[in-house]
């Protein structure tokens, strides 16, 4: 009977397989799915644009080495990966323990054993992708930009339809200061895929930072947050200080305010017969006229 380890170690291996048959050089129609793999930890710039928006500066950060890598806020997009052609499939099967393990290597940030692991895949099935892509996202993380950029060239040649190595082709030539270049790659993952979230920050990020491109960077941010099973909240901020800056802004309607009911005064029973019980202890009766008391005289 199988036990619960094995349980375990066989679903890990059939998640690596699909992740892997998605980065494969033929493509059949994509189906929906979750991200893959090669597309989690991708660094881009909402610390940098935080930063920006607090400062209420649009001055682009010179020095990239000050640049920290993180992950778009919240993203809760989905995306579909790309299948496999069938006849792959054996060949994905001998190399998906590997696979699964160089997966497990990555989350827990062991970059340099699983980049070794991830050479030694490539090498064993040259014709998927999945193995170069996520070479390149570990070379992203070490900054080692220009190779990162080797790597997705060669995944790509692989598997031109590939919208997640486009995406992180886009972050590597973006951080070497190919803007436009890198422009070129977002576009081509959007190409692919429409609602590619990720691609759409990225592009946002590159024409607000980068290019200036204000009004491009507003439809950009606006597709994202569109795409976000709940909006995030920074990016809504960003969202409106684009539309200031572009004009477009306009503020929603305020609520109309009821006006406040008039209350009547209160009648105080009590006080009304302390009142009236007062009134009444003040009044001044005329007395009537009397006669004048006798003189001593008139008795006389």
């Amino acid at each position: 009977m199988m036990n619960i380890k094995h349980t375990l170690a066989l679903s890990a291996i059939a998640a690596a397989l699909t992740l892997l048959q998605g980065c494969a050089s033929t493509p059949k129609p994509a189906e929906p799915s979750v991200d893959v793999s090669a597309d989690n930890g991708e660094p881009d710039l909402v610390a940098q644009l935080r930063e920006r928006m607090a400062a209420g500066t649009l001055q682009r950060q010179e020095k990239t080495e000050d640049k920290k890598p993180s992950e778009a806020a919240g993203d809760t997009s989905r995306s579909p990966v790309v299948s496999v052609d069938t006849g792959k499939q054996q060949l994905a099967m001998t190399v998906a323990a590997d696979y699964a393990k160089a997966m497990g290597l990555m989350a827990g940030n062991q970059d340099a054993e699983a980049l070794s692991l991830l050479q030694s895949i490539a090498a064993k099935a040259p014709s998927f992708s999945g193995p170069l892509v996520n070479q390149a996202v570990i070379l992203l993380r070490q900054k080692h930009y220009d190779e990162a950029e080797k790597q997705l060239k060669a995944a790509l040649a692989i598997n031109a339809r590939n919208p997640y190595a486009y995406n992180l082709m886009g972050i590597a030539l973006r951080e070497q200061g190919k803007f436009a270049d890198a422009r070129v790659a977002y576009e081509a993952a959007l190409a692919i895929d429409p609602n590619y979230a990720k691609a759409h920050f990225n592009l946002g990020v590159l024409a607000d930072l980068y290019q200036q491109d204000l009004p491009f960077a507003l439809a950009h941010y606006e597709r994202y947050q569109a795409l976000q099973d709940k909006p995030d909240p920074a990016v809504t901020n960003w969202i409106v200080d684009l539309q200031k800056r572009t004009g477009v802004y306009k503020a929603p309607p305020r609520a109309p305010i009821a006006p406040e009911p008039v209350e009547s005064p209160a009648v105080d029973d009590d006080a009304e017969a302390t009142e009236a019980s007062s009134a009444e202890n003040n009044t001044v009766d005329t007395p009537a006229a009397t006669e004048p008391p006798a003189s001593e005289d008139d008795g006389a």
